[in-house]
C-alpha cells in the first residue's frame, strides 16, 4: 500500500484491512465517523488560490488530520473508492444525476457477485452498504426517510429522501463506471460563485445513533425518530456547536464565515457576527 493510503487508513482508526462484507461495513462506518461532509475545505481552497481545482489525496488527508475537515462527494467517494480498491475490493465509482447529469458520485462494491451501494458523500447517514439485489431498501433517521429502489425508466438506482412525508432531494445512480478524472469538469464548475456550496455553510456528521446537519445558522439534530432545529445567532454559538456538538475543535470556522461574507457580500449573522 502506498504511504498516503496507509495514512488514510490510520486516520480512519484502522491498523489493517478486514475482508469481505464485514471489512466493507467497517470502512464505511469508520469513514462516516471520521470524515465529515463539509464545504469549508472548498471555500478555503478558493480563497487561498483564487481559482478552482481538484483536491489531491494528501490535501484531503491534511484536512482530516489537521483541521477536522472532510469534503463533499467529489472527494469523499472517489478517495474511498481508491482505498477500497487498494484493499482488494471490486469497487466502481459511479455518476449520479441530480439537477444535471453526473453531478454526484457514489460507489458500487461487489462481494461474492453481490452488488452493494455505498455513499459517504451525500451528507446522509448511510452507515451500512445497501444490497442492490434486495430492493427497495429504506430506513429512517430523525424525521427523514431514505429510500433506495430500482429506477423504472432506466437500469439505474434511485435514492430518494423524504422529510415530513414529502420528497426533498435525491439522485439517480447509474452505469457506466467512471474514472475520477471524469468528474473534473463538474468539480471545477462547482467553484462558480453561483454554486450552492460557494454561498452557504454546510457541515454534516454521522454518529452511532444520531446525525447532525449544520446549514448556515441552523443545526438540525436527527435522533429518536425526531428532527429538532437550533437557531444560531452569534459567532460564539456557532463556534460552540462546531467544536462541541459536531466534534470539530480544529475547524477554521471563523475563516470560513469571513470567506462567505466576502463572496456573498452579505453578513452571515443578521446583526453582524458576535
Amino acid at each position: 500500500m502506498t504511504d498516503p493510503l496507509q495514512r488514510y487508513l490510520r486516520l480512519l482508526g484502522m491498523e489493517g484491512y478486514l475482508r469481505g462484507l464485514r471489512g466493507l461495513e467497517t470502512l464505511v462506518q469508520r469513514h462516516l465517523s471520521a470524515v465529515p461532509f463539509e464545504n469549508i475545505s472548498k471555500l478555503l481552497l478558493y480563497d487561498r488560490e483564487r481559482t478552482a481545482r481538484v483536491t489531491t489525496l494528501p490535501e484531503f488527508l491534511d484536512g482530516i488530520e489537521l483541521s477536522d475537515l472532510g469534503g463533499t462527494c467529489y472527494t469523499n467517494n472517489p478517495f474511498l473508492t481508491q482505498l477500497l480498491r487498494e484493499a482488494g475490493y471490486d469497487a466502481d465509482l459511479l455518476g449520479a444525476d441530480m439537477s444535471e447529469p453526473n453531478v454526484h458520485t457514489c460507489i458500487r462494491v461487489r462481494i461474492d457477485s453481490i452488488a452493494y451501494h455505498v455513499d459517504v458523500g451525500f451528507a446522509a447517514p448511510f452507515r451500512k452498504p445497501i444490497r442492490l439485489d434486495r430492493l427497495p431498501a429504506q430506513f429512517e433517521e430523525g424525521g427523514n426517510r431514505y429510500v433506495l429502489d430500482r429506477d423504472s425508466g432506466s437500469d439505474g438506482f434511485r435514492m430518494s429522501v423524504f422529510s415530513g412525508g414529502e420528497y426533498r432531494v435525491g439522485y439517480l445512480a447509474h452505469d457506466p463506471p467512471r474514472p475520477t478524472e471524469f468528474f473534473d469538469p463538474v468539480v471545477l464548475k462547482s467553484y462558480e460563485l453561483s454554486s450552492t456550496f460557494m454561498k452557504c455553510l454546510r457541515i454534516s456528521r454521522v454518529f452511532a445513533g444520531s446525525s447532525l446537519d449544520l446549514i448556515d445558522r441552523k443545526l438540525y439534530r436527527h435522533e429518536s425518530g425526531k428532527t429538532s432545529v437550533t437557531h444560531l445567532d452569534t459567532m460564539l454559538e456557532l463556534k460552540a456547536v462546531v467544536q462541541n456538538e459536531l466534534g470539530m475543535p480544529r475547524c477554521p470556522i471563523e475563516s470560513a464565515i469571513g470567506i462567505l461574507e466576502r463572496l456573498t457580500g452579505k453578513p452571515f449573522f443578521a446583526g453582524g457576527a458576535a
